[in-house]
Formats: C-alpha cells, sequence, structure tokens
C-alpha cells in the first residue's frame, strides 16, 4: 500500500515562542537601564560643555573688546537677576557690562531636568578685559533632578580658567541639593 508523500508541517510550537518572547522581554529590561543611564549622562555632559562653552565665549568677548563681559542669570534675556544663589537654569545671558548689550542669550528649556547652583556671593561672573575672572572665582554644580549622584561641577578660577571636575574649588565632593 503506497500512502503518498508526507505533509509535513513547519513552525513553532507555542512553548518555543513563549520561552522566545521570555528571553526578549528579559533582555530588553537588562538593557533599558543601562540606556537611561546613558541618556542622562549625555543630556548632563551637553549642559555642562554648553555652560563652559558660553564662559569661554564670555573670556573671548572680554578680551576681543578689552571690557568687563558677565554671565548672570536672567529669566527674559535682557537682565540678570541679582540673587547670590541666581538658579542658572532659569537662563542665563553674556552682556557688556558698561553697556547692558546682550551678547547672548541662553533659555531655560537648553537647562531643562537639570538644577544649577554657583558658590560666591555674586550671581554673575565677570571676566575682565584681560580674560581673568578676579573675585568671581566660583563653582557651578550641575545637578540631574532625577538623579541627585549625576552631577558636573564646572569650576572658574580668578585666572578666568573654565574646566570640569567632580570636585568644588576648594577640593571637596559636589553636593546637590
Amino acid at each position: 500500500m503506497n500512502i503518498g508523500p508526507r505533509n509535513t508541517v513547519t513552525g513553532v510550537t507555542l512553548v518555543e515562542l513563549l520561552v522566545t518572547v521570555a528571553v526578549v522581554a528579559i533582555l530588553l529590561t537588562l538593557g533599558v537601564g543601562g540606556f537611561r543611564t546613558l541618556i542622562a549622562n549625555a543630556k548632563m555632559t551637553n549642559a555642562a560643555n554648553s555652560l563652559i562653552g558660553h564662559l569661554q565665549f564670555a573670556r573671548s568677548e572680554a578680551v576681543k573688546r578689552s571690557a568687563e563681559v558677565s554671565l548672570c542669570p536672567s529669566t527674559d534675556g535682557s537682565t540678570c537677576v541679582t540673587q547670590s544663589d541666581g538658579a542658572w537654569e532659569i537662563g542665563y545671558i553674556a552682556r557688556l557690562e558698561g553697556t547692558g548689550q546682550v551678547l547672548r542669550w541662553v533659555e531655560a528649556s537648553e537647562m531643562a531636568g537639570i538644577t544649577v547652583t554657583k558658590t560666591g556671593t555674586s550671581a554673575r561672573i565677570v571676566f575682565k578685559g584681560d580674560g581673568t575672572a578676579t573675585g568671581y572665582a566660583c563653582t557651578l554644580t550641575l545637578c540631574d533632578t532625577g538623579d541627585s549622584a549625576n552631577k558636573r561641577g564646572v569650576i572658574v578660577s580668578n585666572v578666568g580658567r573654565v574646566r570640569v571636575s567632580d570636585y568644588a574649588s576648594g577640593g571637596g565632593a559636589l553636593t546637590c541639593p
């Protein structure tokens, strides 16, 4: 008796499919946590680099114009906030000190999700015509609002040098509010 060719069915069973879905779910769960950390670190690095760039811009403009140029927190893009603990995440401006002419305005949206606190008694940082910041040395501490362990310190020295550090200008560890 001749039965003929066998019909073979190819595919996966329900158990195989469930095992595959479970393995993919586990791998995605492990990867998402690391990806969130990567995004948070990139956001913090971007904010610190942007702030450094604006500080260096203010310093170079001061030298170029042989005049004082300040960087200070500002909500409206034209006037400085006067409190010494002015929160820089509200936005900030670079301006000529003598005329008040605004050279650059950074809006609050650029600092979204980040708090910025400044040490020192003045809300602003002033670069003199020779590039120094005598009397305005400070540490600007950038903190991620979602993770207080994710922080950067932007340090401005009296000679006008701007750098990033995990420690405040006095050598102590940075602290987030």
